[in-house]
């Protein structure tokens, strides 16, 4: 019987027509005694590169990194709700509920032109202990805490939108954004009464979307926002919209917060300026059309005055800055709360937190009147404007003090 050969055996030989080469090497093999790469090496390492430059690291990295960057910059400015939405954050009360809460409170709403003084107005209100502001844009996440831009019940003008704006042609002659959202059409800015949008659903929006941000135990609330100036009588009827009513004809406010209305206002010159130094000289904001939608606020505020309760307060900021201890004094007063020496000194030199300058217009009157040493206003444009606008500004709105021609001989 034969015999079956061994593995070892079957490895020792060779193949017929087999080649004298050595039996395990193969045919990639380097003969010079060198070792070879296998193949697949080479192919993982091709696969490797090709898979590093669909997905460059670094520069992704960095872009990330870039953005981080500028979300935590908005994060320390605006707060948590510069990224949840507001509504998140809103109260629940009822009509009956706010009712009950705001009927022994006064309600303080501060307007003015943009950058005529309502910023460091409001915070000099709100120092006071028995006061609530809405705190910092840091806790509100809107630009200097202004109600008008936590709300979405009446238009916010295109304020705060001053920037996309200006880069687009079609807002180029649109009435919209500081400097000159009075310009729009009547209906749509000066606002009153008879507004169909006075509800007590509407009263109930606001109400919990500023509730949130005022501490609801104090006496006093005080809300800021410039165009306060031209809706003042569409406010105050909302605000008392929710009231019972002895007569039953919606007329008589029996048990409602008390709401005030106090203004400030600059001179027309340095408010011009001002506004220019805000959004830059390449915006869309000429000085005709600064001063115009300065004397159109000015109109309206002076045809609301009559119609509002409470005893409406008027300031200039020149004579707040010029005395703010007799001022603060005399709003604290008016509001009905403490206003004795010791009060006002602590809101001035400890909660206000921040200086009041005795004359913020000194910049912008040296280069108005050629006083600066640069950057100068040329004479005819100077001359140009007041020669447009005196007659507006020191007759028809005669009651605010103002006057172009004289505004040098300071």
């Amino acid at each position: 019987r034969q015999l079956q050969p061994t593995m070892p055996e079957l490895r020792r030989r060779r193949p017929a027509g087999a080649s004298n080469e050595e039996p395990n090497k193969k045919d990639d093999e380097p003969t010079d005694g060198t070792t070879a790469v296998p193949a697949h090496v080479g192919m993982r390492r091709k696969k490797s590169n090709l898979r590093s430059k669909n997905f460059p690291i670094l520069p992704c990295g960095a872009f990330l990194g870039v953005i981080g960057f500028i979300l935590s910059l908005y994060y320390r400015r605006y707060g948590i709700q510069m990224f949840v939405d507001r509504s998140f954050f809103d109260l629940a009360h009822s009509a009956d509920e706010w009712r009950g809460i705001m009927s022994d409170k006064t309600v303080v709403l501060l307007g003015g032109p943009h950058r005529a003084g309502t910023t460091i107005l409001w915070r000099a209100i709100a120092a006071h202990p028995d006061v609530s502001g809405f705190g910092t844009s840091q806790e509100t996440g809107v630009d200097e805490s202004e109600g008008i831009l936590l709300q979405d019940v009446y238009s916010r003008y295109g304020i705060g939108m001053e920037d996309i704006m200006s880069k687009v042609k079609h807002y180029e002659n649109q009435m919209l954004g500081v400097g000159r959202y009075a310009l729009q059409d009547e209906k749509k800015v000066h606002l009153t009464e008879s507004d169909p949008r006075i509800t007590r659903d509407n009263l109930v929006k606001i109400l919990n979307r500023f509730g949130q941000y005022w501490n609801m135990t104090q006496p006093v609330l005080i809300e800021k926002s410039p165009p306060t100036m031209t809706m003042s009588r569409f406010l105050q009827a909302m605000y008392h919209v929710n009231d019972n009513d002895g007569n039953g004809d919606g007329t008589k406010k029996t048990d409602g917060p008390k709401v005030k209305f106090v203004f400030i206002t600059r001179h027309p010159i340095a408010n011009m300026m001002a506004h220019e130094n805000m959004v830059g000289k390449h915006s869309h904001l000429t000085y005709e059309v600064l001063m115009r939608n300065y004397i159109q606020m000015h109109r309206y505020l002076l045809e609301d005055m009559i119609h509002l309760d409470n005893d409406p307060l008027i300031l200039r900021l020149e004579d707040f800055a010029t005395d703010p201890a007799a001022n603060l004094a005399k709003i604290y007063s008016w509001i009905g709360i403490n206003a004795g020496d010791d009060t006002v000194k602590e809101v001035l030199d400890e909660r206000l937190g921040t200086k009041i300058w005795p004359d913020p217009n000194k910049r912008y009157r040296e280069r108005w009147c050629g006083k600066a040493e640069k950057d100068n206003m040329s004479v005819h444009k100077r001359s140009a404007i007041v020669a447009k606008y005196q007659t507006a500004i020191k007759d028809e709105l005669a009651s605010f003090g103002y006057d172009l021609e004289s505004w040098c001989d300071y």
